[in-house]
Parts: structure tokens; sequence; C-alpha cells
């Protein structure tokens, strides 16, 4: 008998980026859920992002870049995250949309 396979251990993406009923929808796309994570205050880093299912930020930064409003700005910062393999941590980059009532 051919079942489908299960993962016990997932479990709804709730914490740092946001509620998972807002971020976490199957029916939001990914790059709509990228844009509130965004605009959160906190923003977002790539291990953040794959949490909201987001496998390569800067590609999709990239594309909300070309689509941004004039008075939005699509800030980012460098910053180093601890890693369990690094003990010195590893630079990523943190993303921020602020939008132009913001700015």
């Amino acid at each position: 008998m051919m079942t489908t396979p299960r993962n016990d251990n997932a479990h709804d993406q709730v914490g740092e980026v946001g509620t998972a009923k807002n971020l976490n929808s199957k029916l939001t796309k990914k790059i709509d859920r990228v844009i509130a994570a965004l605009k959160l205050p906190d923003g977002l880093n790539r291990f953040e992002a794959e949490r909201i299912g987001e496998h390569c930020l800067n590609s999709t930064v990239s594309e909300i870049r070309r689509a941004i409003n004039d008075g939005d700005k699509l800030v980012q910062q460098w910053e180093t995250v601890p890693t369990r393999y690094c003990e010195t941590g590893v630079r990523v980059l943190r993303y921020w949309l602020v939008e132009d009532a913001d700015v």
C-alpha cells in the first residue's frame, strides 16, 4: 500500500518574521510573503527567509527592487549570524522595505 510521505516534525512557522496565518498561507504568493516580511521592523535575512519558503532571497530582492514604487526604498545592511558549524558566524545581508511614508 502506498502512502503519502509525512513529516511529523512539521509545524506552523510562527516566530521572528510574523505569524503563519499572514506569511505562510498557501494562497499567498512567495513574493508577497517576502514583501510582507520585509515591511516588518526587523526585516529579513536569508536564514529567516527559509522559514517562509524563500530559498534564494537575493534573487527575490532583486526582483522586488525592479518592481518597487519610486518613493519606496529597499535597505540592506551586513550582519553576522551565528551558526552551529562556524564559531565566528557568517555574514549575511538583512533587508528592509521602507515605504515612501516612512522615508
